[in-house]
Parts: C-alpha cells; structure tokens; sequence
C-alpha cells in the first residue's frame, strides 16, 4: 500500500507540474495488506495500524500486528541547525517591535535587520561545511552538504531580495549592488586570479584559464583586476593590449553622487562604447580573438555573451556583466528586461529552482516567489521570515484572481503554520523551540493566539519544571485559559501520585474551584488517615485564593487554627476552631476530626469557650450522633458540661 503525500486527489492533479515533489512511502508487513486506519497525533504525527472489518473469536494473531508511527522529517530540529530556530527567533521579535513604531522611517532599520537575518544564515552555512569536513560517514557528510546547498541557495535569494525592495539604494541605480551580489554568490576563477596576482609572473597567457580569468574578472565589474592580468601577458606592451587596457582604464563609471545625471552618463557611456566598437571595426585585433571578445563584451553584444555562456553553470553568473556593459544606469524596473535577455544566453543549461526564483524576484513576481520558496526544504523557515520582513518594509504586493490584497492573509498564513511547526517540534523533543513558536503564534493576531491555547493545551509536560515554563509563557500572551488547563492537569497528577501538597500548590496556581476543592479533599482525608497537614506554608499566605472553594477556604483556616495552637495561643486557636463548627462548611468525614479537637482545648487549666460556644459544640455533637459515637463522644460531653460548669458562674460573674 502507498501513501503519497498528505495531498487529496484533487489537490494533485492541480499541481501535477510538481508531482515529482511528492514523496512515496511503501508500508511494510502483510499486515497491512487490508484495512488499514489512520488516526493523527500530536503535530505532524499519525499512527497507521490494522484494522479488521469483521469481529473474530480467533486472536491467535494478535502479536503479529503493528502500529506504525510516521513522523515528518523537520530539517530544522536536527541538533546542528536549533540554533537557527532561536537566534531567527530574536530577530522576529525585533522586527515585530521596529514594525509597531510608526512614528519614524524605519527604512535603515529594516535593512540592518534582513542583514542579521542573512548572517545568521551564513552562521549556520559554515557551521554545516565545518561539520562535513570532520564527518567521517558518507551518508552523513552527503546530508551535510545537502543541508549546507539548501542554506546557500536561501542566503543568495534573500541578499537579492534585500537589493531588490528591502535596502534604499540612491536613485535606484542598482547596479553596484547587483555587481556585489554576483561575485558573493557566484564567484568565477577567482581562486586562479588570486594565484595569478599573487605571482606577478610575466607570461602568465601559459596558465590555461588565463583568458577565461581575465574575461570573468571584466564580466564581475573588476577591471582593474582585469587590466592588471593582462599586464601580466608577455605580449602587454603591444599596440593591441595597449588599446584594449585603455579602453578599460577610460570605462566610465555611473555615480549617484558623481554630478551628473543620468543623461549626461549615457552620453558620456555611449560616446565610450562607440570609441570601443571603431576599435573593433578597424580590425586592428583581428590577430587577438581573445582581445576581440573582450571589446565585444565592452560593446555589449549579445553574441559574445553567447559565446561564453557555456563556461558558466548557470546565466545569473553573467548577469551583472549583461547589465554593465548594456544599461550601467539600469534601475530595478529594468532588471526584468536584462533577466529574460540573461535567461535565453543559458538555453542549453539545466534549469535548476534557483533559477526560477531569481527570475521571478528579477521580474518583481513575489507571489511566485513565495510560491517557489515554499517548496524548499527548510520546512518554512525561509518563505516565513522572508515574507514577514517585506510585508513589514510595506514592499509584499500579493493579489489574489479577484485582485484582492492578500498581503496580510499570505504572511499571516505562513507565520501560524511555521509556529504551529515549531512549537509542535518542541512537543517532539526540540528542547526550548515551543516556545519560540508561541511567540509566532502571538504575533499572528486574531488566529495565532487561539491556535496557541489549542497547541499548548497538548504539549506533553513531563516535570513541573516544564509546566512551569508553560505556565510563564502562557501568562505573557494572556492565555490565561491554558493556565488553568496546565494547572489542572499537574494539580489531578500529583493527587494520583499521592504528592498532596503538590497537589494544593498546582490547583491554587490555576485558581479553578474545582480543582481547589478535589485538592482540598485529598488533603482533609489524608490528614483524617494519620498524615500531617500539607503545605502548610502555602495555605497560611494564600489570601484570596483560599476563597475559590469552602473546602479550600476550611482547609487554610483549619491550618492557621494548627499554627495558632502549637503556639500555645489558645483562646485565638478556640475562637476560629467554633468558627468552623459554626460554618458548617466542613464536610461529612471531617466533622468527627473538627469535634475532637475542640476536646483539649475544653480540658484547659483556663476556660477558651465561653458557655454559648459550649452550647454550640454540644448541638454539633448532638446533630452528628452517626459522626460521633461511643467512648469519644462521652468523653466529649463530659468536657463540655466541665466546661459549662466553670463558663457559667463565670459568665454570672461578669453580668
């Protein structure tokens, strides 16, 4: 039997362009040939086990049945990337307070966080390469690598994002940028002239990627490191290098702030080109192919980008050389242009998904951008943060067919599901990442707090300390109804595992009344079964609490009644134990316990009952003969008529 994805049919044959993404999972043991049900657990979990459609006699093969458990593979919680959860995690919460203050431009603020974001992403790159080097397993060090190709692909997109609408770039010349973002993500023979500069060898033509390194150098914008291999050429100070260096060494350069427009740059940059193409014309390089390519680059023609396509893995390495050489003014409407002419050079190469998100952020497309980042393999980490800092810079323009915005619906979406991940990832095993998660949850408003209380509600809570942690963070969103549930749940635990005390402290945490008063309950019978009253110290500061429950409110002042007692101030103690009797808010098992203790207290060398309050401890007695019976209620009734006999002549005396 097969389960493919977790897809309905319909939803399949929609996208069927991508059903190769769909993973296929054959189930094991002829058990499972028939009747097979499927019920979820908690967060990406379901249970997959037998089951028969006939009621049998014969359960003879019972133990050969299984219960499969099938967990999805979260890429984030393996141990060498959770740190990527919550250092992510902080930069989130900054940019949710930098989005609230509206008072300013937080344009500089917005790029200086996507830069965190970025780092952070270069952080865990390295850490994955370092870690394959020292991995000795090939299947691991091939997962490794896998991991560190994901995290490459996620920083190059994002840098190209933050160029494109996040940073402020002055008259949206973007070009530097663009020049910057090539050689950080695609960087061509520049380990060959690294070692060539270094050398400073003359007759450097010798080293076969000679030309291929001076032609990758002038398609990256570095012309001096160009002109400076070619000094190199054993031929340099021919008439024919002498053109070509000069050409390159009077290549104007556009300026924002160099004084003059733009019109003037094209001027100036149209002038210089043609200067090149009579150079070319005049085939004074015909005897230099390698120098003619180089003017033809520096002309922009199209055909000698053509020819050089082939010793690139992929088109956007000539992207900033394209737009160099043909619109160096260009602005970011301009790209998609230049994008499109970039894409036809590289027909013959395989088209990789990087492609196609380049393309679509190239063309200003952010719904099919976000649309492909999801199908990465980072389990929402990038399509979440990465939407939540454009919609946040005011720059996520995402219409539905209806040309409806979904600006706010697409980031909320993504925002509750990567939470919901996370926090069931916590629930996993994922130590600490639930509560990451809850804090994306809470900055998802109105849905995010309410799925929240339902996730939190089910995370497994395995100590107190734990419990503890839920408790602070349900408090700090206000999800004061998961409070009560936590507390409920350890306050119903304890009292199974005999942890009385604990029992009280959980149930007054939680303030519910019907807790408060199972707790007391326990405590009152364990004490009427020979254990010491618990908690004592909790019930002696609890203050209001103890007014959620008469159970509870009884079982606090019948301690205070114990402290008052044993500190031998007996009038006091008499005062709020005929309290209690006089309440009648102690329960039926509890008022033999109550009775007898008034027995001391009668027996005093001082009267502390005063004639009225013997007569009440009297009609207690007689009420609740069924309670009291035998030698203890005669012994009873004998210490209150002792008690009557020297209360009364003193109540005579004092009237």
């Amino acid at each position: 039997m097969n389960i493919s994805g977790f897809s309905s049919k319909g939803l399949m044959e929609k996208h069927s362009k991508r059903s190769d993404r769909v993973k296929t999972f054959v189930l094991p043991n002829k058990c499972f040939e028939k009747h097979v049900a499927c019920a979820w657990r908690r967060g990406n979990t379901f249970t997959i086990y037998p089951r028969s459609q006939t009621v049998s006699k014969n359960q003879g093969n019972i133990s050969d049945n299984k219960i499969l458990k099938v967990r999805q593979e979260i890429l984030l919680f393996i141990p060498i990337l959770r740190k990527l959860i919550s250092d992510s995690n902080g930069v989130f919460l900054t940019l949710q307070k930098v989005a609230e203050n509206t008072n300013s431009d937080n344009q500089v603020e917005f790029w200086k966080i996507s830069r965190q974001y970025r780092s952070i992403v270069r952080s865990v790159i390295e850490n994955l390469q370092e870690a394959a080097e020292e991995e000795s397993d090939a299947l691991e060090k091939n997962s490794l690598n896998s991991y560190a190709t994901i995290f490459y692909s996620i920083e190059c997109i994002w840098h190209l994002c933050e160029i494109l609408f996040i940073k402020n770039i002055p008259g949206d010349v973007v070009l530097p940028f663009l020049l910057e973002w090539v050689c950080c993500h695609f960087p061509s023979h520049d380990q060959t002239a690294a070692q060539l500069l270094e050398a400073r060898e003359r007759g450097s033509e010798d080293h076969p990627e000679y030309w291929d390194t001076v032609v990758s150098l002038i398609i990256q914008g570095r012309i001096d490191d160009a002109r400076d291999l070619l000094r190199l050429h054993s031929a340099s100070e021919s008439a024919e290098f002498k053109l070509v260096a000069n050409s390159l060494r009077t290549m104007p350069v556009y300026n924002i702030y160099g004084g003059i427009s733009s019109g003037e740059f094209t001027i100036v940059w149209k002038h210089w080109q043609a200067e090149c193409r009579a150079i070319l014309n005049s085939q004074s390089l015909s005897s230099q192919p390698h120098l003619q390519l180089i003017m033809r680059i520096l002309i922009g023609e199209y055909t000698a980008f053509e020819s050089i396509c082939s010793k690139y893995p992929s088109w956007f390495y000539l992207l900033g050389g394209y737009v160099l050489f043909t619109r160096p003014w260009a602005r970011k409407r301009e790209l998609a242009d230049a994008a499109a002419a970039c894409a036809g050079l590289g027909a013959a190469h395989a088209h990789s998904h990087l492609d196609t998100v380049i393309r679509a952020l190239l063309e200003g497309d952010l719904h099919q951008v976000i649309s492909e980042i999801q199908q990465m393999s980072d389990n929402g980490w990038f399509a979440t943060h990465l939407t939540d800092m454009l919609y946040h810079c005011g720059k996520l323009q995402v219409l539905d067919e209806h040309q409806t915005d979904m600006r706010k619906r697409v980031r909320d979406s993504l925002v509750l599901e990567y939470g919901s991940l996370v926090l069931g990832g916590g629930a996993c095993g994922a130590r600490g990442a639930w509560g990451a998660g809850l804090s994306y949850l809470a900055a998802s408003a109105p849905e995010g707090p309410r799925r929240a209380a339902l996730l939190l509600e089910r995370l497994p809570l395995h100590t107190d300390e734990k419990a503890m942690r839920v408790i602070a963070e349900a408090k700090k969103y206000d999800l004061l109804d998961v409070v009560q549930t936590v507390c409920a749940c350890m306050s119903a635990r304890a009292r199974r595992a005999g942890r009385v005390g604990a029992a009280l402290a959980w149930a007054g945490r939680g303030r519910g009344a019907a807790q408060c008063a199972g707790a007391a309950h326990a405590a009152l019978r364990a004490y009427c079964g020979g254990a010491p009253l618990p908690a004592a110290d909790m019930l002696l500061s609890a203050g209001p609490t103890l007014l959620m429950d008469d159970t509870l409110l009884l079982l606090g002042k019948y301690s205070d009644f114990h402290r008052l007692y044993n500190n031998k101030e007996f009038k006091k103690a008499a005062k709020l134990l005929i309290s209690l009797i006089t309440s009648k808010i102690a329960p039926e098992y509890f008022w033999e316990t109550l009775l007898l203790d008034t027995l001391p207290l009668l027996e005093s060398e001082e009267p502390v009952f005063s004639s009225t309050e013997t007569y009440e401890i009297l009609l207690c007695l007689e009420l609740r003969t069924k309670l009291l019976t035998g030698e203890k209620a005669d012994l009873l009734r004998l210490a209150c008529v002792r008690n009557l006999a020297r209360t009364v002549l003193m109540d005579g005396a004092e009237e």
